[in-house]
């Protein structure tokens, strides 16, 4: 039987190390994709006139990592004049650090037939170039277009998004 030299024992722990981070990075990924999508169903059914009608179909994620997640899905259900109505949707889920050192999530809910979508802001924004601070120029093409998103979906939030599970939902001053 053959031995194993120190290098081979090194590499062989290095790969395990590899395969281990990224079933962890799928992971911790899919909890937080799955958490948006808890919250999406929830928060359709508190803006819906009639939530025993709405139907969300067709939901499909856009963009996911670690701190922000999009869906694009059709909705329907009663509207205020008792028809059928429905819509292409965008959801974006956004978790941020604040100035204070906590984590908050935000949500914001976009009508696709209002508003263009936030990956076509962010896509724009990134071929201009013109926002980015120095430091997003030197990061790889990947972290560059994830950070235009992320600036992107922060912008919305400031609009017209609103902090997922805090007591200062329920008073509009607090928005």
């Amino acid at each position: 039987m053959r031995g194993y030299g120190m290098f081979e024992i090194k590499r062989i722990a290095g790969l395990l190390f590899a395969v281990m981070s990224a079933i962890l990075l799928i992971s911790c990924s899919n909890r937080f994709e799955t958490k948006a999508k808890k919250q999406m169903e929830q928060t359709m059914n508190e803006l819906a006139k009639d939530p025993s009608s709405l139907q969300i179909s067709n939901v499909e994620t856009v963009f996911s990592n670690d701190s922000i997640c999009i869906f694009h899905f059709k909705s329907s259900g009663k509207n205020g004049f008792g028809g059928v109505s429905s819509s292409k949707m965008e959801y974006i889920y956004l978790t941020c650090t604040k100035a204070d050192g906590k984590l908050v999530t935000y949500e914001t809910v976009i009508k696709l037939d209002d508003k263009p979508s936030i990956l076509k802001t962010a896509r724009k924004d990134y071929l201009d170039k013109s926002l980015e601070p120095e430091y997003v120029k030197e990061l790889s093409d990947n972290d560059r277009k994830a950070w235009h998103i992320h600036f992107a979906a922060c912008l919305y939030m400031i609009a017209g998004g609103r902090e997922v599970d805090s007591d200062n939902n329920n008073n509009i001053d607090n928005w």
